[in-house]
């Protein structure tokens, strides 16, 4: 799954997540990447401990298993261009995210990246 952006994606989401909350990423872990078709990037993701709920229950943990599955378009891309990380955004520690979990492990599912000042009408539009 690529990384969503925007107060518009997190809401669009949002309305069909089971569980999900607001957290700063601290840090990133690539992991071994499958060689599989599409090529897939996994990567361990860390949070800051003050993780904000928008929807069901969040135990405490803060590290969190995450898969970036590339499209055909960016494989064509990469080919074309000979650059393998042309239009893969990683995730990046540091930027404010709303990620959507597996309701039953700690796997996201969907990550956005939004703006602090979307936080507010996030808890607003989830309650």
């Amino acid at each position: 799954m690529v990384i969503l952006a925007g107060y518009q994606e997190a809401i669009n989401k949002l309305s069909n997540a089971e569980v999900a909350f607001v957290g700063r990423l601290t840090s990133v872990t690539p992991s071994l990447s499958i060689c599989s078709t599409p090529p897939v990037n996994h990567y361990t993701l860390k949070f800051e401990n003050e993780l904000q709920p928008l929807k069901g229950s969040i135990a405490t943990i803060y590290e969190f298993h995450y898969e970036q599955k590339m499209t055909g378009e960016q494989i064509l891309n990469i080919r074309d261009t000979l650059d393998p990380t042309n239009n893969i955004k990683a995730p990046q520690p540091g930027q404010l995210y709303v990620a959507i979990l597996h309701a039953d492990n700690n796997t996201i599912e969907t990550l956005i990246g939004i703006e602090k000042s979307d936080v507010p009408l996030l808890q607003t539009s989830t309650k």
